[in-house]
Protein backbone atom coordinates (compact mmCIF):
# COMPACT_ATOMS: atom_id res chain seq x y z
CA UNK A 1 0.00 0.00 0.00
CA UNK A 2 0.95 3.12 -0.70
CA UNK A 3 1.20 6.30 0.56
CA UNK A 4 -2.89 7.76 -0.28
CA UNK A 5 -1.55 11.40 -1.19
CA UNK A 6 -3.72 13.38 -3.93
CA UNK A 7 -1.76 15.42 -6.08
CA UNK A 8 -4.45 17.62 -7.83
CA UNK A 9 -5.40 18.19 -3.91
CA UNK A 10 -2.52 19.13 -2.94
CA UNK A 11 -1.50 21.61 -5.49
CA UNK A 12 -4.72 22.86 -5.17
CA UNK A 13 -3.95 23.73 -1.94
CA UNK A 14 -0.57 25.35 -1.90
CA UNK A 15 -2.12 27.74 -5.09
CA UNK A 16 -5.50 28.71 -2.53
CA UNK A 17 -2.74 29.43 0.44
CA UNK A 18 -0.80 31.87 -1.81
CA UNK A 19 -3.83 33.60 -2.55
CA UNK A 20 -4.89 33.84 1.11
CA UNK A 21 -1.14 34.56 2.17
CA UNK A 22 -1.58 38.09 -0.17
CA UNK A 23 -5.08 39.04 0.77
CA UNK A 24 -5.52 37.89 4.55
CA UNK A 25 -4.55 39.09 7.85
CA UNK A 26 -2.28 37.02 10.19
CA UNK A 27 -4.66 34.97 11.89
CA UNK A 28 -6.29 33.53 8.69
CA UNK A 29 -3.06 32.58 7.20
CA UNK A 30 -2.12 30.48 10.50
CA UNK A 31 -5.50 29.30 10.28
CA UNK A 32 -4.75 28.21 6.50
CA UNK A 33 -1.54 26.41 7.61
CA UNK A 34 -2.92 24.82 10.35
CA UNK A 35 -5.61 23.52 7.50
CA UNK A 36 -2.61 22.42 4.95
CA UNK A 37 -1.04 20.99 8.35
CA UNK A 38 -3.99 18.75 9.44
CA UNK A 39 -4.62 17.88 5.46
CA UNK A 40 -1.09 15.90 5.30
CA UNK A 41 -1.13 14.78 8.75
CA UNK A 42 -4.14 12.90 8.12
CA UNK A 43 -3.11 11.42 4.66
CA UNK A 44 -2.87 7.42 4.95
CA UNK A 45 0.23 5.92 5.19
CA UNK A 46 1.83 1.91 4.80
CA UNK A 47 3.04 0.20 7.72
CA UNK A 48 6.36 -0.82 5.92
CA UNK A 49 6.56 3.20 4.96
CA UNK A 50 6.10 4.26 8.61
CA UNK A 51 8.64 1.85 9.85
CA UNK A 52 11.01 2.67 7.85
CA UNK A 53 10.61 6.63 8.42
CA UNK A 54 9.17 7.76 6.14
CA UNK A 55 7.13 11.12 6.24
CA UNK A 56 8.19 10.43 10.44
CA UNK A 57 9.86 13.73 11.92
CA UNK A 58 13.44 12.43 13.08
CA UNK A 59 12.80 12.14 16.92
CA UNK A 60 13.52 14.86 19.72
CA UNK A 61 11.68 13.05 22.16
CA UNK A 62 13.84 10.57 24.74
CA UNK A 63 12.10 7.72 26.94
CA UNK A 64 14.29 6.05 29.55
CA UNK A 65 14.03 4.79 33.35
CA UNK A 66 10.89 4.73 35.09
CA UNK A 67 7.92 6.78 33.56
CA UNK A 68 5.47 7.78 36.92
CA UNK A 69 3.16 10.55 35.05
CA UNK A 70 1.41 10.91 31.96
CA UNK A 71 3.25 10.76 28.73
CA UNK A 72 2.57 11.21 25.24
CA UNK A 73 4.70 10.39 22.40
CA UNK A 74 3.59 12.27 19.03
CA UNK A 75 5.71 11.83 15.89
CA UNK A 76 8.64 9.82 16.83
CA UNK A 77 10.59 9.15 19.86
CA UNK A 78 13.68 6.94 21.42
CA UNK A 79 13.35 4.39 23.61
CA UNK A 80 16.92 3.91 25.62
CA UNK A 81 17.65 1.11 28.26
CA UNK A 82 15.13 -0.60 30.31
CA UNK A 83 11.60 1.79 30.61
CA UNK A 84 9.35 1.15 33.58
CA UNK A 85 5.71 2.63 32.62
CA UNK A 86 4.36 1.80 36.77
CA UNK A 87 3.06 3.18 40.15
CA UNK A 88 -0.01 5.19 38.13
CA UNK A 89 2.44 6.35 35.19
CA UNK A 90 0.78 6.45 31.14
CA UNK A 91 2.41 6.48 27.99
CA UNK A 92 0.24 7.13 24.77
CA UNK A 93 1.76 6.60 21.33
CA UNK A 94 -0.68 8.38 19.20
CA UNK A 95 -1.56 7.46 15.48
CA UNK A 96 1.24 7.60 12.85
CA UNK A 97 3.88 7.54 15.43
CA UNK A 98 7.13 5.70 15.83
CA UNK A 99 9.06 4.54 18.86
CA UNK A 100 13.14 3.12 17.71
CA UNK A 101 14.00 1.34 20.70
CA UNK A 102 18.12 1.12 20.85
CA UNK A 103 19.74 -2.05 21.60
CA UNK A 104 19.32 -3.61 24.73
CA UNK A 105 16.21 -1.38 24.95
CA UNK A 106 12.91 -2.70 26.46
CA UNK A 107 9.83 -1.66 27.62
CA UNK A 108 7.56 -2.63 30.84
CA UNK A 109 4.15 -2.26 31.73
CA UNK A 110 3.46 -3.22 35.34
CA UNK A 111 1.92 -2.48 38.92
CA UNK A 112 -0.37 0.52 38.10
CA UNK A 113 1.36 1.44 34.81
CA UNK A 114 -0.49 1.65 31.54
CA UNK A 115 0.54 1.59 27.87
CA UNK A 116 -2.29 2.99 25.14
CA UNK A 117 -0.86 2.87 21.41
CA UNK A 118 -4.10 2.52 19.12
CA UNK A 119 -3.70 3.67 15.64
CA UNK A 120 -5.82 2.76 12.28
CA UNK A 121 -5.56 0.84 9.53
CA UNK A 122 -4.28 3.82 7.81
CA UNK A 123 -2.30 5.49 10.69
CA UNK A 124 -0.83 2.70 12.47
CA UNK A 125 1.80 2.63 15.40
CA UNK A 126 5.14 1.11 14.96
CA UNK A 127 7.66 -0.03 17.79
CA UNK A 128 11.12 -0.85 15.68
CA UNK A 129 15.03 -1.24 15.96
CA UNK A 130 16.86 2.08 15.84
CA UNK A 131 19.01 0.86 13.79
CA UNK A 132 19.65 1.90 10.41
CA UNK A 133 17.06 0.66 7.40
CA UNK A 134 18.69 -2.02 5.98
CA UNK A 135 21.28 -2.72 8.88
CA UNK A 136 18.37 -3.58 11.57
CA UNK A 137 17.88 -7.58 12.80
CA UNK A 138 16.09 -10.00 15.02
CA UNK A 139 16.49 -8.91 18.27
CA UNK A 140 18.11 -5.30 18.18
CA UNK A 141 16.17 -4.54 21.20
CA UNK A 142 13.46 -6.14 23.55
CA UNK A 143 10.28 -5.25 22.88
CA UNK A 144 6.99 -4.58 25.09
CA UNK A 145 6.42 -6.56 28.56
CA UNK A 146 3.46 -6.59 30.58
CA UNK A 147 2.47 -7.72 33.74
CA UNK A 148 -1.23 -8.12 35.07
CA UNK A 149 -2.22 -8.87 38.32
CA UNK A 150 -4.68 -11.77 37.05
CA UNK A 151 -4.94 -14.81 39.68
CA UNK A 152 -5.12 -17.27 36.74
CA UNK A 153 -1.44 -18.44 36.77
CA UNK A 154 -0.23 -22.20 37.54
CA UNK A 155 2.86 -21.57 38.65
CA UNK A 156 1.85 -20.13 42.00
CA UNK A 157 3.25 -17.20 41.67
CA UNK A 158 6.10 -14.59 42.90
CA UNK A 159 8.09 -15.96 39.96
CA UNK A 160 10.45 -13.25 37.82
CA UNK A 161 9.86 -12.69 34.36
CA UNK A 162 12.20 -12.26 31.76
CA UNK A 163 14.87 -9.55 30.74
CA UNK A 164 17.28 -7.24 32.16
CA UNK A 165 15.54 -6.02 35.12
CA UNK A 166 13.24 -8.73 35.78
CA UNK A 167 9.82 -8.55 37.68
CA UNK A 168 7.96 -10.14 39.59
CA UNK A 169 4.29 -11.44 38.46
CA UNK A 170 1.46 -11.35 38.98
CA UNK A 171 1.29 -8.18 40.23
CA UNK A 172 -0.58 -6.11 43.04
CA UNK A 173 -1.50 -4.00 40.98
CA UNK A 174 -2.46 -4.39 37.61
CA UNK A 175 -0.23 -3.62 34.45
CA UNK A 176 -2.32 -2.48 31.59
CA UNK A 177 -1.91 -2.21 27.32
CA UNK A 178 -4.36 -1.67 24.58
CA UNK A 179 -2.75 -2.02 21.67
CA UNK A 180 -4.11 -1.94 18.32
CA UNK A 181 -3.16 -1.69 14.28
CA UNK A 182 0.45 -1.80 15.61
CA UNK A 183 3.52 -3.16 14.38
CA UNK A 184 6.47 -4.80 16.79
CA UNK A 185 9.74 -5.74 15.16
CA UNK A 186 13.29 -6.59 15.32
CA UNK A 187 12.48 -7.98 18.92
CA UNK A 188 13.43 -10.31 21.63
CA UNK A 189 17.31 -9.22 22.71
CA UNK A 190 18.95 -12.11 24.18
CA UNK A 191 19.54 -10.37 27.66
CA UNK A 192 21.28 -14.10 28.98
CA UNK A 193 21.50 -17.30 27.27
CA UNK A 194 18.23 -18.66 27.29
CA UNK A 195 16.74 -15.39 28.47
CA UNK A 196 15.33 -13.90 25.55
CA UNK A 197 12.48 -11.09 25.82
CA UNK A 198 9.73 -11.31 23.01
CA UNK A 199 7.66 -9.09 20.57
CA UNK A 200 4.78 -8.69 23.03
CA UNK A 201 5.41 -10.99 26.78
CA UNK A 202 2.11 -11.12 28.63
CA UNK A 203 2.65 -11.80 32.89
CA UNK A 204 -0.73 -12.72 34.26
CA UNK A 205 -2.42 -9.94 31.95
CA UNK A 206 -6.04 -9.37 32.22
CA UNK A 207 -8.79 -8.52 30.23
CA UNK A 208 -8.22 -5.21 31.08
CA UNK A 209 -5.63 -5.16 28.41
CA UNK A 210 -6.47 -5.51 24.48
CA UNK A 211 -4.39 -6.63 21.63
CA UNK A 212 -6.24 -6.24 18.34
CA UNK A 213 -4.66 -6.13 14.88
CA UNK A 214 -1.30 -5.97 16.27
CA UNK A 215 1.80 -7.68 14.14
CA UNK A 216 4.97 -9.02 15.11
CA UNK A 217 7.95 -8.96 12.53
CA UNK A 218 11.30 -10.98 12.71
CA UNK A 219 11.48 -11.25 16.54
CA UNK A 220 14.46 -13.17 17.66
CA UNK A 221 12.28 -15.40 20.27
CA UNK A 222 9.05 -15.75 20.01
CA UNK A 223 6.63 -13.33 18.72
CA UNK A 224 3.64 -13.53 21.49
CA UNK A 225 3.48 -15.23 24.46
CA UNK A 226 1.50 -15.92 27.54
CA UNK A 227 2.33 -16.57 31.14
CA UNK A 228 -0.52 -17.21 32.63
CA UNK A 229 -3.71 -14.59 32.51
CA UNK A 230 -7.10 -14.43 30.65
CA UNK A 231 -6.36 -11.47 27.79
CA UNK A 232 -8.85 -12.22 24.82
CA UNK A 233 -6.87 -11.05 21.97
CA UNK A 234 -7.71 -11.16 18.19
CA UNK A 235 -6.25 -10.41 14.40
CA UNK A 236 -2.63 -11.42 15.47
CA UNK A 237 0.02 -11.93 12.95
CA UNK A 238 3.93 -13.10 13.48
CA UNK A 239 6.18 -13.26 10.33
CA UNK A 240 9.76 -13.82 9.97
CA UNK A 241 10.07 -15.14 13.85
CA UNK A 242 12.65 -17.30 14.62
CA UNK A 243 11.56 -19.22 17.31
CA UNK A 244 8.05 -19.84 18.47
CA UNK A 245 5.10 -17.05 16.75
CA UNK A 246 2.40 -17.94 18.96
CA UNK A 247 3.60 -19.19 22.59
CA UNK A 248 1.10 -20.24 25.74
CA UNK A 249 2.53 -21.13 29.31
CA UNK A 250 0.97 -21.61 32.87
CA UNK A 251 -2.10 -21.50 32.75
CA UNK A 252 -3.44 -19.06 30.25
CA UNK A 253 -7.21 -19.29 29.71
CA UNK A 254 -7.99 -16.17 27.50
CA UNK A 255 -9.59 -16.51 23.89
CA UNK A 256 -6.81 -15.76 20.71
CA UNK A 257 -8.82 -15.36 17.20
CA UNK A 258 -7.79 -14.51 13.54
CA UNK A 259 -3.95 -15.46 13.89
CA UNK A 260 -1.38 -16.13 11.50
CA UNK A 261 2.09 -16.79 11.71
CA UNK A 262 4.24 -17.43 8.64
CA UNK A 263 8.10 -18.10 8.87
CA UNK A 264 10.92 -16.57 6.72
CA UNK A 265 13.32 -18.62 4.59
CA UNK A 266 16.48 -19.16 6.01
CA UNK A 267 17.84 -17.27 3.26
CA UNK A 268 16.53 -13.95 4.93
CA UNK A 269 19.13 -14.30 7.92
CA UNK A 270 18.73 -15.05 11.46
CA UNK A 271 19.86 -17.77 13.14
CA UNK A 272 16.78 -20.23 14.33
CA UNK A 273 15.70 -21.75 17.84
CA UNK A 274 16.85 -25.37 17.24
CA UNK A 275 12.54 -25.93 17.44
CA UNK A 276 11.10 -22.92 16.02
CA UNK A 277 7.39 -23.67 16.39
CA UNK A 278 4.12 -22.31 15.21
CA UNK A 279 2.29 -22.51 18.06
CA UNK A 280 3.96 -24.20 21.62
CA UNK A 281 1.19 -24.70 23.83
CA UNK A 282 2.45 -25.41 27.32
CA UNK A 283 0.29 -25.58 30.37
CA UNK A 284 2.15 -26.24 33.68
CA UNK A 285 5.09 -28.35 34.20
CA UNK A 286 3.78 -31.24 35.95
CA UNK A 287 0.29 -32.43 37.81
CA UNK A 288 1.49 -31.23 41.01
CA UNK A 289 1.87 -27.76 40.15
CA UNK A 290 -1.11 -25.26 41.74
CA UNK A 291 -3.55 -23.77 39.25
CA UNK A 292 -5.10 -25.41 36.21
CA UNK A 293 -3.88 -26.27 33.00
CA UNK A 294 -3.33 -23.43 30.42
CA UNK A 295 -7.03 -23.97 28.38
CA UNK A 296 -7.44 -21.71 25.98
CA UNK A 297 -9.83 -20.82 22.58
CA UNK A 298 -7.93 -21.18 19.90
CA UNK A 299 -9.84 -20.01 16.34
CA UNK A 300 -9.22 -19.11 12.61
CA UNK A 301 -6.00 -19.79 12.22
CA UNK A 302 -3.22 -19.99 9.87
CA UNK A 303 0.35 -21.55 10.24
CA UNK A 304 2.89 -21.50 7.25
CA UNK A 305 6.08 -23.02 7.81
CA UNK A 306 9.41 -23.27 5.60
CA UNK A 307 10.07 -26.56 5.88
CA UNK A 308 13.12 -25.42 8.29
CA UNK A 309 15.28 -28.25 10.34
CA UNK A 310 13.43 -29.02 13.81
CA UNK A 311 10.26 -27.34 13.32
CA UNK A 312 6.65 -28.26 14.15
CA UNK A 313 3.04 -26.63 13.10
CA UNK A 314 1.72 -27.39 16.64
CA UNK A 315 3.01 -28.86 19.60
CA UNK A 316 0.77 -29.45 22.95
CA UNK A 317 2.51 -30.92 26.08
CA UNK A 318 2.60 -30.14 29.89
CA UNK A 319 -1.36 -30.78 30.59
CA UNK A 320 -2.29 -28.41 28.22
CA UNK A 321 -5.95 -28.24 27.06
CA UNK A 322 -8.11 -26.02 25.02
CA UNK A 323 -10.60 -25.62 22.37
CA UNK A 324 -9.29 -25.32 19.05
CA UNK A 325 -11.42 -24.62 15.36
CA UNK A 326 -10.45 -23.51 11.58
CA UNK A 327 -6.87 -24.21 11.66
CA UNK A 328 -4.58 -24.34 8.87
CA UNK A 329 -0.69 -25.98 9.18
CA UNK A 330 1.34 -25.90 6.17
CA UNK A 331 5.02 -26.06 5.37
CA UNK A 332 6.52 -27.87 8.62
CA UNK A 333 9.51 -30.83 7.92
CA UNK A 334 8.21 -33.09 9.74
CA UNK A 335 4.69 -33.07 11.72
CA UNK A 336 1.77 -30.52 11.47
CA UNK A 337 1.16 -31.44 15.06
CA UNK A 338 2.82 -33.17 18.01
CA UNK A 339 1.62 -33.72 21.48
CA UNK A 340 4.84 -34.69 23.75
CA UNK A 341 3.44 -34.75 27.17
CA UNK A 342 0.74 -37.36 28.75
CA UNK A 343 -2.29 -35.54 29.84
CA UNK A 344 -2.05 -32.91 27.05
CA UNK A 345 -5.78 -33.08 25.27
CA UNK A 346 -7.92 -30.35 23.86
CA UNK A 347 -11.32 -30.24 21.71
CA UNK A 348 -10.24 -30.33 17.86
CA UNK A 349 -12.78 -29.31 15.20
CA UNK A 350 -11.64 -28.48 11.21
CA UNK A 351 -8.26 -28.62 11.67
CA UNK A 352 -6.22 -29.39 8.20
CA UNK A 353 -3.13 -30.08 8.05
CA UNK A 354 -0.45 -31.27 4.93
CA UNK A 355 -0.68 -34.58 3.61
CA UNK A 356 1.84 -36.58 4.76
CA UNK A 357 2.90 -34.75 7.74
CA UNK A 358 2.41 -36.63 10.63
CA UNK A 359 0.11 -39.22 12.02
CA UNK A 360 -3.93 -39.33 12.00
CA UNK A 361 -4.88 -38.63 15.33
CA UNK A 362 -2.25 -37.49 17.99
CA UNK A 363 -2.76 -35.86 21.60
CA UNK A 364 -5.90 -38.24 22.20
CA UNK A 365 -8.81 -35.85 20.36
CA UNK A 366 -6.28 -34.21 18.25
CA UNK A 367 -7.01 -34.71 14.46
CA UNK A 368 -5.17 -33.96 12.03
CA UNK A 369 -7.13 -34.37 8.17
CA UNK A 370 -4.01 -34.05 6.34
CA UNK A 371 -6.02 -33.00 3.58
CA UNK A 372 -3.83 -29.93 2.35
CA UNK A 373 -1.52 -30.28 -0.62
CA UNK A 374 -0.08 -27.09 -1.26
CA UNK A 375 -0.23 -23.70 0.97
CA UNK A 376 -3.79 -22.88 1.77
CA UNK A 377 -3.19 -19.44 1.19
CA UNK A 378 -3.70 -17.39 -2.22
CA UNK A 379 0.12 -16.03 -1.86
CA UNK A 380 3.13 -15.80 0.44
CA UNK A 381 4.05 -13.24 -1.81
CA UNK A 382 7.67 -11.50 -0.99
CA UNK A 383 7.94 -13.74 2.07
CA UNK A 384 9.32 -16.18 -0.36
CA UNK A 385 12.06 -13.45 -1.14
CA UNK A 386 12.35 -12.32 2.42
CA UNK A 387 9.98 -9.44 2.04
CA UNK A 388 10.79 -8.13 -1.44
CA UNK A 389 8.02 -8.22 -4.23
CA UNK A 390 4.34 -8.06 -4.03
CA UNK A 391 3.14 -8.90 -0.68
CA UNK A 392 1.88 -11.65 0.73
CA UNK A 393 -2.23 -12.35 0.30
CA UNK A 394 -3.52 -14.67 3.56
CA UNK A 395 -6.98 -15.00 2.06
CA UNK A 396 -7.37 -18.62 2.70
CA UNK A 397 -7.70 -20.93 -0.58
CA UNK A 398 -8.68 -24.27 0.88
CA UNK A 399 -11.97 -24.48 -0.88
CA UNK A 400 -14.12 -27.32 0.95
CA UNK A 401 -16.13 -24.50 2.79
CA UNK A 402 -15.77 -26.50 6.43
CA UNK A 403 -13.29 -23.46 7.89
CA UNK A 404 -15.40 -20.81 7.29
CA UNK A 405 -13.17 -18.53 6.11
CA UNK A 406 -10.08 -19.59 8.38
CA UNK A 407 -8.15 -16.89 9.55
CA UNK A 408 -9.51 -14.42 7.12
CA UNK A 409 -12.88 -13.97 7.99
CA UNK A 410 -13.60 -10.20 7.96
CA UNK A 411 -11.88 -9.90 4.79
CA UNK A 412 -8.42 -8.91 4.54
CA UNK A 413 -7.47 -7.98 8.15
CA UNK A 414 -3.97 -7.60 7.56
CA UNK A 415 -4.23 -5.53 4.20
CA UNK A 416 -2.26 -2.16 3.99
CA UNK A 417 -0.53 -1.79 7.70
CA UNK A 418 1.46 -4.86 7.66
CA UNK A 419 5.06 -5.27 7.21
CA UNK A 420 7.27 -7.92 5.02
CA UNK A 421 10.84 -6.71 4.55
CA UNK A 422 13.42 -8.83 6.45
CA UNK A 423 15.41 -6.08 8.00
Amino acid sequence: MKKIINKGLVLALIAMMGVIAVNCTKEKKDDTLLLAALLFANQGIAGSDLCDGVGVPAPTQVLQGTISTAVTVSGSAILKGTVNVTNGGSLTVLPKSVIYGERGSSLFIFEGGTLKAEGTASQPICFTSASVVGQRAPGDWGGIVVIGNSNVIANGGNTKTEGTTKQTYPGTLNGVAKLKYVVVEFAGNEVAPGDELNGVSSYAVTQDSSYDYVQIHRPLDDGFEYWGGNINATHLMVTGGLDDDFDVDEGFQGSLTHLIGAKYPTSCGGTFSSDPRGFELDGNAAAGNPGTPSNPTISKFTSIGQEIAGSKGLTVRDRHTGNFSSGLVYGYPTANFECTTAGATGSWTNIKGQAGKGSLTVCGAMVDNAELTSVPVVSIGSIANCGTGDKPDFTTSFGDGSLGGGSVAEGKWWDGWTVYRSK
